[in-house]
């Protein structure tokens, strides 16, 4: 039950306000009374109450004196005041003490009802998120970890329903995923060694589990120097930050030569990794994420262990692209039934090989089975073990001599295990009604945990069909629009007379970190909040 203390040094005030709390608010209890602030004050050092209702006029300490206490202690009550009409400005200038609100004397009493509802509702939603806060704290830490684990997961992989779920958590327990800027590295087994070994594929998982756990170990050794987690091909991810892009390069390029070192010499296998891009949005790093998984398959070019970034690629990016455009073909021609363009297709992809070993072979086949075992609705996991077995086997046959047709036999016999699918048309809708709606969800809900995945989730669309037509309409992508927002809102904060602190401003547009929240804001205005600040405000004293 709430409780409320009611200061006045008029006694039928008192009455009138005991009289209407157990008349008409069942779930408040009057727990005492005064006659001025001083008394007020006393008893408030021995009890504590949720609300005050208090007079701006009394003798000894007046409701002003009482309110200024009142704001400078560690938890203080909710203040309502009540006021002549002639108290009105004063009652006004109690708002810098975090006064709730006022009402004039004489009260009416529908208006202390409405009020009354209100500062309930806000202790309601204190409460419940004093509970949560809680249960996240009693939370173990290897749990917190695994929250944090599944959300990266959700979040690069673009589950809607996992993030919706798992973002209000993670943004409880105050992880800064992101200080400054962050990126996504991809890291993978070579599948070609494990095949040459005679591994089974179902076995991939045993060493995959194994390149996970080091990479955690290490991660953690180095004083926390990235959040370790696996994606959906369960390839294991770590999401690398840092001050700047130097920095978190280095971090990468450190990890990996660990990783790939004990990795090697635990197993006998090697480990390629690929990054992404650089971002400094949550929600940014499934980009990061998707190019960092796509610069991997260079590894089809190159032999030995690699960490692919940006410099090594620059020389192979139109024969991974003339490849994926190979694979598109085969793709096509499976699910049309198109003989013709299927065995094109094929006799490209094997020319695009530069030589017919086994290693080769193997990457390329394996590359070819799992791409196409993506889009087999049914079986997958049977489909691609019996093609794997097939490759595997097949491929180290001492008796072949391996050439462009050779190969081409090969590829075309293991790809007589998948079966076609179908496509389903798009329902037709109304793109302009769709981006009308997000914008004014985020106008609405900026300082809310937001992300793609939850606004398409609420218009029963693809996350990747929103990007795409919210890009195409605004002319900027949905991060950039809502984090433009969210500056525009933290800059009309941070004018805001009384002045308010920057950490506050962080918090009320959406931001774990403050760091974080400065870092973006000096993107956006050329200068951190605080300089912001004080410059706009000696602009005012000025004038």
């Amino acid at each position: 039950m709430n409780k409320v203390m009611i200061v006045d040094d008029e006694p039928l005030v008192r009455e009138f306000l005991k009289l209407h709390f157990s008349q008409n608010h069942l779930d408040w209890e009057v727990a005492d009374e005064a006659m001025d602030g001083q008394e007020a004050w006393e008893k408030l050092q021995e009890q504590r109450v949720d609300l005050v209702i208090t007079d701006i006029k009394m003798p000894v300490v007046d409701g002003m004196e009482l309110c200024r206490r009142l704001s400078q202690t560690d938890q203080p009550p909710i203040v309502l005041i009540l006021s002549g009409f002639d108290e009105f400005s004063m009652a006004q200038g109690a708002i810098r003490y975090g006064v709730h609100s006022y009402l004039l004397k004489p009260v009416v009493k529908d208006d202390l009802i409405e009020t009354i509802k209100q500062i309930t509702d806000q202790l309601e939603r204190k409460s419940r998120e004093e509970l949560a806060f809680l249960a996240m704290k009693n939370i173990s830490k290897d749990s917190q970890s695994q929250v944090v684990k599944q959300f990266l997961k959700a979040l690069v992989s673009d589950s809607s329903v996992e993030i919706k779920a798992l973002y209000p958590l993670v943004f409880r327990l105050k992880v800064q995923l992101i200080e400054t800027e962050g990126m996504i590295m991809v890291l993978d087994l070579h599948e070609d060694q494990l095949a040459m070994k005679g591994i089974p594929l179902s076995d991939k998982s045993i060493f995959r589990f194994i390149l996970n756990q080091i990479a955690s170990e290490l991660s953690e050794e180095g004083g926390g120097m990235g959040f370790v987690f696996l994606d959906e091909e369960q390839n294991t991810c770590i999401l690398v930050t840092g001050e700047d892009k130097n920095h978190i390069k280095q971090k990468c390029k450190l990890l990996y030569e660990k990783i790939s070192s004990v990795m090697l010499t635990n197993t006998g296998v090697t480990v390629s990794g690929a990054l992404g891009s650089f971002e400094s949005e949550l929600f940014q790093l499934q980009a990061s994420y998707q190019i960092a998984s796509r610069n991997l398959h260079y590894r089809l070019f190159l032999d030995g262990p690699t960490l692919f970034d940006e410099l090594t690629l620059l020389n192979e990016q139109p024969r991974l692209t003339a490849l994926e455009y190979t694979m598109s073909s085969i793709q096509f021609a499976l699910l049309d039934h198109n003989e013709i363009v299927y065995s094109m297709a094929i006799n490209q992809y094997v020319d695009q090989m530069e030589a017919y070993s086994v290693s080769s072979i193997l990457k390329f086949g394996i590359y070819l089975i799992r791409r196409l075992a993506k889009g087999t609705n049914e079986h997958r996991g049977e489909v691609l073990e019996r093609a794997y077995r097939y490759l595997q086997k097949n491929s180290q046959q001492t008796s072949v001599q391996w050439t462009n047709e050779s190969t081409l036999i090969l590829f075309r016999e293991t790809l007589g295990f998948f079966t076609s699918g179908r496509n389903e048309e798009p329902n037709p809708v109304n793109e302009q009604d769709i981006v009308s709606r997000v914008k004014a969800y985020i106008y609405a809900h900026y300082s809310e945990p937001l992300s793609l995945a939850l606004l398409a989730e609420k218009l029963g669309i693809s996350s990747g069909y929103l990007s795409q037509i919210f890009h195409k309409t605004v002319q900027e992508s949905y991060i950039k629009f809502l984090t433009r927002v969210r500056m525009e809102q933290a800059a009309k904060l941070l004018k805001a007379v009384p002045p308010e602190k920057v950490y506050d401003v962080s918090d009320k547009v959406g931001y774990v970190s403050v760091k974080h929240f400065s870092h973006v804001f000096k993107q956006h205005y050329n200068m951190p909040p605080g300089e912001f600040q004080e410059k706009y405000m000696s602009t005012q004293r000025g004038n």
